[in-house]
């Protein structure tokens, strides 16, 4: 039998050319033809879109999204907290030897006060997880859009006083894609605790066993969940998000990672390698190629440096981990910390004044890149690989 062969119509062509380009040009071809605002709101073209910027992740071209953060105090001792979020473009040209990057400022308008930042605790799919102020929001940066979430009936206000009320306070917060319900989803850890004096001391502080909660994009609801772990753990960094599980660093009196199957809704304890006896300390998690990495660093007080290690999970078989060192970097001097790994060999880094830095580790080359600079000491920063997409949050 002879195989039909589809014939490739001009609609065709122009869905292909058109789920290649960046956001920003779809965003305003929206309005040039009804019919194009029409596919491109499609769920099949925001899919398609993603799949090619997904593709093109390995690609010579990387995008880091950096939120950072500084106060202003004013003459009359008023202060402002300024959020500067930055888009940046590298290009690392293999051949020349040459790092070229260009930078994009964002203005979105998120929902707080002057005296609220803005934290970034988790990424997706060209979505981004923070709060704002008391808020909690889903945002695309490449599109401008985002929602913000219902409030938690967890989350209690907090007591004015006495001994043995019940005090909330948000003791994690992940987001991820649900592969299996195909729907994005959040998933909050809740710390519970009571005191034992009218003063509420922190040293008559009695923890309570966790509560937790996830919340459905789709419902845009959200509904309690079984937590199983210790009072005194701690998820203390943005959670990382990859293949249906949420990860956080963690402490209960030693470093772990914390996951979560957005799936099945189970947390899982993973170890970390044991760096204690080098002086070394594990402090944060990452994406790095498809996999979960970790920062451990050691601080040299008679040298004022800090070296750095990176570490990347390359098997997790739900009972025990394997990890292999990646590299090392250091000792820097006035170096505050590492923000991200990019492209195997190429750390960003961020100064104590304040200034972004892209390190090669491959060659041992330092590039101070040209961001608009912080006036102020930096309160706040991080940074993530970032591919944007489509995909929409309202």
């Amino acid at each position: 039998m002879s195989q039909v062969r589809k014939i490739e119509t001009p609609e065709d062509r122009v869905v292909a050319i058109l789920s290649k380009l960046p956001p920003k040009s779809l965003m305003r071809f929206k309005c040039i033809r009804k019919s194009w605002c029409t596919l491109i709101n499609s769920s099949s073209f925001v899919a398609k879109h993603l799949s090619n910027s997904v593709d093109n992740k390995f690609s010579s071209y990387t995008c880091i999204l950096l939120n950072r953060s500084q106060v202003h105090v004013f003459p009359d001792k008023s202060w402002k907290h300024e959020v500067l979020w930055s888009m940046i473009n590298f290009f690392n040209d293999r051949v020349a030897c040459t790092l070229y990057h260009g930078v994009e400022d964002l203005n979105i308008p998120f929902p707080r006060d002057d005296h609220q930042h803005v934290l970034i605790h988790g990424y997706c799919n060209g979505i981004v997880c923070v709060i704002s102020g008391k808020n909690i929001l889903l945002c695309n940066p490449a599109t401008r859009g985002f929602r913000q979430l219902p409030d938690s009936f967890l989350l209690l206000p907090s007591p004015l006083g006495g001994k043995f009320e019940l005090e909330t306070d948000l003791g994690g917060l992940g987001f991820g894609y649900d592969c299996r319900a195909r729907d994005y989803r959040v998933v909050r850890i809740i710390e519970n605790c009571e005191y034992s004096d009218d003063e509420r001391t922190y040293y008559h502080r009695i923890p309570l066993p966790h509560t937790a909660e996830v919340y459905t994009m789709a419902t845009n609801s959200w509904k309690e969940i079984k937590i199983d772990i210790s009072s005194k753990t701690y998820p203390c960094s943005c959670s990382v998000y990859l293949k249906g599980f949420c990860y956080w660093f963690t402490r209960d009196g030693e470093e772990f990672i914390l996951s979560f199957d957005l799936g099945d809704e189970r947390f899982h304890r993973i170890q970390l390698p044991s760096r204690r006896e080098s002086g070394f300390e594990f402090y944060y998690i990452f994406l790095c190629n498809e996999s979960i990495a970790s920062f451990c660093s050691l601080y040299d007080r008679s040298e004022d440096s800090k070296s750095c290690e990176i570490w990347v999970m390359d098997e997790y078989d739900g009972v025990k981990s394997l990890w292999t060192k990646l590299l090392v970097a250091g000792p820097f001097k006035g170096i505050e910390k590492p923000l991200t790994l990019w492209k195997c060999d190429e750390l960003l880094m961020i100064d104590t004044d304040g200034r972004v830095i892209s390190y090669n580790s491959g060659i041992g080359y330092l590039t101070y890149l040209h961001i608009p600079p912080i006036i102020n000491r930096v309160i706040d920063s991080q940074a993530l690989i970032y591919i944007e997409s489509i995909v929409p949050v309202k």
